[in-house]
């Protein structure tokens, strides 16, 4: 209770002397707002009447054919036949106009050239297609802008001659002329009425302000502005806007002037008054909390800190700010115990993880070369796991004097549990693998030991063959792993695209189909996981087959270690600095 009543205490004591002020203020702030939103209005519309024929005129700008259709119009307006809204009927006509046009893309390209080319009936087809498109256009720019008029006219001696009219759908069109000023109507054009007409009729230059009539009997409820419309640099026609609005100028600016100046001595006022109080009851208690924080960060004596904040009693929010000062110190005590506790339990599980690593190491063929006495075969290997222990596992051995077992696996997942699934995996393959069992028949066996007691639904791809040394012959099996790369003696690596059966654990019974293919002496077998081929860099790009082909072939003449060494360059050059997302395990094997 006593929290909820301090809790609004400090606003009560900076506003309690400003309410009679406040009165004030706030009345003379409304008519200073009413006055600037009905100048800002009034600028808002300048500007958006501007931007409007601008905007227009560019939209005619767009056709270039202007010098054929404004004459055409002018003189052939009573003939063309007027289809406003009619978009079944402008559709029909415009495929017949498509038919006479030699590039029937868009009409605003056909040139005034072009135009003229065509028979009589097919100029007036084009004048009226192009009007139905650019009266459309008129008429949604009104809509969508609401000025009162929004014309395009030409100017001939003492004539203003009418083009085009934006209409909204509750006004009328008539097309002989009328209020909206159709295609067609004639007004007189006098000199000194329109001055900023008179200005770019005279220049051929657009300008920059608006008119507002203000000649005696002018009407002066609209204010207008002109853009000029060229082709080819030549001035064309003109785009017209008129807007409506109230004459305020005068009176807006006088009495805007006015609250200005009581605006700013009430501002000021009010602003002394307000540095005062919140210099008393906000700024110096505040300042003593800042001193007893720094003072805390410098010497870090919680005891002390929470008893200097507790000597802060202003009785308001400022006290409640300090009481929580000396609970967030509290629980930074608290929390830099926990933090300690961490980092002790964070090394000792980055020392398990280590030694886990080495662990795995040792489970994988790392002493090279593996068979010294052997001269008839090359073999090297190697894995680079993505954090501390990988999934990926390869495996050789010799299963007798002529025939060596090559594995490479990929087990699904990262870290931890793929370590441990990898390790039942490895010692699965190879078990029934020195049983002497066939490729094909190793990898079912593996599976349905593996599905036995797979509540995890891990799973393993895995390419299991066995090479007989003498011959070259290889038989193998693949579990849904990556296709072998082969090399012949003379030639150079290529993707080897062998059967692919189902994954180690994914489903019980399955059946692996066997093929056998040849190593021939000088040849070169290249197997791995798609840890290589799917090696990302920072624009998140694949390293890809093209590129793992393109690396083993700058020599592939070369010996097992080399070539992996020249695949690892190749795929650091290409990641770069992006982290490293998936395991990297190559085997590479060479019959001599």
């Amino acid at each position: 209770m006593q929290d909820k009543r301090r809790s609004g205490k400090i606003a009560m004591q900076i506003n309690r002397p400003m309410i009679i002020f406040e009165v004030i203020f706030i009345i003379f702030t409304a008519l200073v707002l009413f006055f600037y939103n009905m100048g800002h209005y009034i600028t808002s519309r300048y500007d958006s009447a501007m931007r409007l024929a601008r905007s227009v005129a560019f939209e005619l700008e767009s056709y270039d054919s202007l010098h054929f259709l404004v004459p055409y119009w002018q003189g052939h307006y009573e003939e063309m036949a007027f289809f406003y809204g009619d978009k079944e009927q402008a559709e029909a006509k415009g495929g017949q106009l498509s038919a006479m046009l030699p590039d029937p893309a868009d009409i605003r390209t056909v040139t005034s050239e072009q135009a003229e080319a065509l028979d009589p009936e097919g100029q007036k087809l084009f004048a009226e297609v192009c009007y139905y498109e650019l009266s459309e256009y008129y008429s949604r720019m009104k809509s969508a802008n609401d000025p009162e008029f929004l014309t395009g006219f030409v100017v001939r001696d003492d004539e203003t001659f009418f083009l085009l009219t934006g209409v909204k759908a509750d006004e009328a069109r008539i097309s002989s002329g009328g209020d909206v000023f159709e295609l067609g109507t004639v007004a007189p054009y006098i000199e000194g009425v329109y001055p900023m007409l008179d200005e770019i009729i005279l220049t051929g230059q657009p300008s920059s302000s608006m008119e507002l009539s203000l000649k005696k009997g002018a009407d002066r409820n609209y204010v207008h502005t002109f853009e000029p419309v060229y082709e080819d640099g030549d001035l064309v026609m003109y785009v017209g806007v008129s807007i409506q609005w109230k004459d305020l100028i005068v009176s807006v600016l006088q009495m805007s002037l006015f609250l200005a100046v009581i605006t700013a001595i009430l501002f000021l006022m009010l602003g002394m008054l307000m540095q005062h109080l919140m210099k008393r009851t906000v700024i110096i208690p505040l300042k003593n909390e800042q001193q007893i924080i720094n003072d805390y960060k410098e010497s870090k004596d919680a005891e002390r800190t929470i008893r200097q904040l507790a000597c802060i009693t202003p009785d308001n929010e400022i006290q409640d700010l300090a009481e929580d000062f000396s609970s967030m110190v509290e629980e930074i005590c608290r929390h830099i115990k926990r933090v300690r506790s961490i980092t002790a339990e964070k090394e000792r599980i980055g020392a398990e993880l280590e030694l886990a690593r080495k662990i795995q190491a040792d489970m994988l063929p790392n002493i090279f070369p593996a068979f010294p006495e052997r001269n008839d075969f090359d073999i090297y290997a190697s894995m680079t796991p993505a954090k501390e222990v990988g999934g990926d596992f390869y495996d050789f051995f010799l299963i007798d004097e002529d025939h060596l077992g090559l594995v490479m696996a990929d087990v699904s997942g990262k870290g931890v549990p793929a370590a441990l699934f990898m390790m039942m995996a490895k010692i699965l393959v190879n078990n029934y693998a020195m049983m002497g069992g066939s490729p094909a028949r190793v990898l079912e066996q593996v599976n349905t030991q593996i599905c036995m007691n797979n509540k995890e639904e891990m799973f393993v791809t895995v390419w299991f063959g066995v090479l007989e040394i003498s011959t070259g012959k290889v038989k193998a099996a693949s579990a849904g792993h990556e296709y072998p790369i082969l090399r012949s003696a003379d030639g150079s690596f290529q993707l080897f695209r062998d059967i692919h059966g189902f994954v180690i654990g994914g489903m019980e019974g399955m059946r692996y189909k066997e093929y056998d293919f040849l190593l021939e002496k000088g040849g070169t077998l290249f197997l791995y996981t798609d840890g290589v081929a799917e090696a990302t860099n920072a624009q998140n790009e694949l390293f890809g087959t093209e590129r793992m082909l393109q690396a083993l072939n700058t020599d592939p003449q070369a010996d097992p270690k080399t070539l992996l060494a020249n695949m690892t360059k190749a795929v650091d050059t290409f990641v770069g600095d992006a982290p490293q997302f998936d395991d990297l395990t190559m085997l590479c094997v060479k019959r001599l």
